[in-house]
């Protein structure tokens, strides 16, 4: 009888993890010097405000943990700390960019053992890895200090998990699933949602699997003590910061709807004779809308997002996941489906005060080469669901014989998404890149940067984040919100410590201009 002996692993599949990570490294990399070189990482008001944020930790009249804000969620701003003390890192940008950039490239090693767990299989998990890795708008959006890149990472680290518990039943991973979650809430609010969901399905795949209410009691004992911690900490800390622990939902949930109205900056400085004004116009917006509507939108935004390619792609291979699942990896396909639950959540806000502009999901869009040059107000909200989007994907790409060269013209058509970003015969995709620049200094911040020459500047953060941004003058040098008796004095006596005052009584986020307003100055 002759002695089975087992055939080594390959060179390439003992270093394919390797292999990946490299893969996404040159992505990444490339990325920041194109997108850096076109001065392209600051295009949102709100990536200077994260930055901002992060600073005030570390660089305050009152420095420190409480600085971390009220509304945003925290992590984001926290792992950009250990860079933003740097001058160079936070003016330009780069200590957001390397929060992202790594969140990039461990998202897309997630996407990678994610789809090998369902395929195990090179080939259609580097497939699906590119649905997620070569997407233009993940690949900008990971040179920002935007938190969208560091979701996708969380998102794609519970998908990972979840497969691998479903799969050995190792309570390792479920831990390393709430974890993940736990963190998903930390970093934005739709991940309420998805910690929702992802309790329901622990204890659904628990009692189904186990058939013991002991089990499941324990798996949900351990599973929401870890997973339900993060979103504790930041209730305590609006607890013991603002004394509401749901400030964030009378913020965002339950506000009117937003809508925009012309605005006048006045910038009352040291002199009565130096001001500035600048008038800004807009059109009004009500948010308002019925809950089909709202789903159309949200679908269309993550349909640009991600590309009309690979949404088709997901569309056949959810087909596919669901003839598959009746007859095994059943739990595969519901770990896959538990992002809905960020559709619906992203759905119902949309219903209420969330603002999102884009442009119809019609061919004539899709045929015109100028869509992505238009409108694109918070469309970015559509790439959350991108991990869903590419693993879904792998349920095509792995087509077996006789299917397997479809499966590889599946991945050439993707690839024409690609081709078409550089050599546009229409719209594939709705690119971010297109629509953004440099943001232009107002006419207060060119003037305060010609004629500032030291001194305190008492300002609502609130109201002039951005543009605190752009002076480019140390966070200490601003007398705002987070300064502590610095700003309840100066509110009194403005003079006591502020040697110049910037204030728009018609800006409804200045808190500055309601304080002076009240105190009759």
């Amino acid at each position: 009888m002759k002695n089975h002996i087992e055939k080594p692993p390959s060179f390439f599949s003992r270093h394919a993890d390797k292999f990946i990570l490299i893969f996404l490294g040159m992505i990444s990399t490339a990325s920041l010097f194109y997108y850096f070189s076109l001065h392209k990482i600051l295009p949102y008001a709100d990536s200077m405000s994260r930055l901002d944020i992060a600073r005030k930790v570390v660089d305050n009249l009152n420095p420190g943990l409480a600085q971390l804000g009220s509304v945003w969620l925290p992590l984001p701003q926290l792992l950009m700390v250990p860079f933003i003390w740097n001058n160079y890192l936070w003016h330009s940008g780069l200590a957001g960019s390397i929060m992202s950039m790594t969140a990039f490239i461990l998202g897309g090693y997630f996407i990678y053992k994610s789809a090998f767990v369902i395929s195990k299989s090179f080939i259609p998990s580097f497939f699906t890895l590119c649905v997620y890795a070569l997407n233009i708008n993940a690949v900008f959006l990971e040179t920002t200090a935007m938190s969208e890149c560091i979701f996708l990472c969380a998102l794609s680290a519970v998908m990972y998990y979840f497969l691998m518990w479903v799969n050995t039943e190792k309570r390792k991973f479920l831990i390393f699933a709430g974890v993940a979650v736990a963190a998903l809430t930390l970093i934005r609010y739709e991940g309420i949602a998805l910690l929702l969901a992802s309790i329901c399905f622990v204890g659904l795949y628990t009692l189904v699997r186990f058939r013991s209410f002991r089990k499941l009691e324990s798996t949900l004992i351990v599973y929401c003590s870890i997973s339900c911690l993060g979103f504790a900490l930041w209730t305590l800390y609006l607890t013991a910061i603002f004394q509401d622990p749901l400030f964030w939902l009378r913020y965002y949930g339950f506000g009117p709807a937003v809508k925009t109205v012309a605005t006048q900056t006045q910038v009352a400085l040291q002199t009565a004779t130096a001001s500035a004004q600048v008038i800004v116009a807009a059109p009004s917006m009500s948010q308002s809308k019925p809950f089909m509507a709202a789903v159309w939108q949200y679908f269309t935004s993550v349909t640009w997002m991600s590309g009309i390619i690979p949404m088709a792609l997901a569309g056949l291979g959810l087909a596919i996941a669901v003839f598959v699942s009746v007859r095994k990896k059943f739990w595969n396909l519901l770990v896959l489906l538990m992002p809905l639950s960020i559709f619906l959540i992203m759905v119902l806000t949309l219903q209420k005060n969330t603002p999102i502009v884009q442009p119809s999901l019609n061919i004539a869009n899709i045929l015109s080469t100028e869509t992505s040059k238009g409108v694109g107000f918070n469309i970015r909200y559509g790439i959350m669901l991108l991990p869903l989007i590419a693993l879904l994907t792998v349920y095509v790409f792995n087509l077996k014989k006789p299917f397997y060269i479809p499966a590889v013209f599946f991945f050439l058509i993707f690839c024409f998404q690609i081709f078409n970003s550089f050599y546009p015969y229409g719209t594939a995709i709705f690119e971010i890149p297109q629509g953004v620049g440099k943001k232009p200094d107002t006419v207060m911040v060119d003037w305060m940067k010609k004629n500032y020459d030291g001194g305190f500047i008492l300002i609502s953060a609130g109201g002039f984040e951005d543009d605190m941004f752009m002076m480019d003058l140390p966070y200490r040098t601003y007398i705002h919100e987070g300064a502590g008796k610095y700003w309840s004095e100066a509110l009194d006596r403005p003079a006591r410590y502020a040697d110049w005052i910037i204030v728009d009584f018609n800006r409804p986020s200045d808190t500055l201009a309601h304080e002076l307003i009240y105190k009759q100055y």
